[in-house]
């Protein structure tokens, strides 16, 4: 018996260590001179997920990369590795900026799979941001929700959008829903979500309203 498990768990010792040595290898692929090479790195450490945590460094400097391909699939797998990505959030708070809107659309999708505060404040100036793209805007607020009161430093910018009545509907209400998640830490956002509620016609708007401020009040 005890022979049995010592070879099963030296199977499992060795299964480990070649998943290891292989996520160490794609993370020297992603310096490939070839982008289709750093392409096909960036998407497998992506279906590595929490496995391809040694190679977080080398995927934050691929947010960089000239291939937007790369910078995209770079993003996604830090999102899919999980909070142990938490140190590349700067890179990819940097990369909410990035001028595809793809890449844009991955950093914040990762930011709110990692969760933490770091990157928070970012997302927040992004969803707020006139000028940057609408789905970037919306995957912002949406990440915001997902990191819930974490997100906290982003209230101010959350309601700012929620103030806005011509903004897109979709971004309008993925940031009602993001202040919801926080909780009582979004209550700096509550007379403006009240002033709302009061005089809202729009029935659906008005349900998330009182479902945001329900979990704000902590009701």
């Amino acid at each position: 018996m005890k022979l049995c498990l010592g070879l099963a768990a030296l199977f499992c010792f060795a299964v480990f260590s070649a998943r290891a040595e292989d996520v160490g290898a794609l993370a020297k692929q992603l310096k490939s001179s070839d982008p289709d090479k750093r392409r096909a790195a960036a998407q497998a450490l992506a279906e590595a997920g929490a496995e391809a945590k040694i190679a977080v460094n080398a995927l934050a400097d691929a947010l960089k990369d000239k291939d937007m391909f790369v910078r995209r699939f770079s993003a996604q797998a830090l999102g899919e590795i999980g909070a142990d990505a938490r140190p590349a959030a700067p890179a990819l708070a940097t990369a909410l900026k990035d001028n595809k809107k793809e890449v844009g659309e991955a950093a914040a999708d990762a930011l709110g799979k990692i969760g933490g505060s770091a990157g928070a404040k970012q997302l927040g100036d992004v969803a707020k941001d006139k000028n940057a793209e609408t789905i970037v805007r919306r995957k912002s607020a949406e990440a915001l929700g997902k990191i819930g009161p974490e997100a906290k430093s982003a209230v101010p910018a959350l309601t700012d959008v929620v103030k806005d009545a011509k903004v897109d509907r979709e971004l309008r209400n993925a940031a009602v829903e993001a202040l919801g998640n926080m909780g009582p830490a979004a209550k700096d956002a509550l007379p403006t979500l009240n002033a709302l509620n009061k005089k809202q016609r729009d029935r659906t708007f008005k349900k998330l309203l009182d479902a945001a401020v329900k979990k704000i009040e902590d009701k």
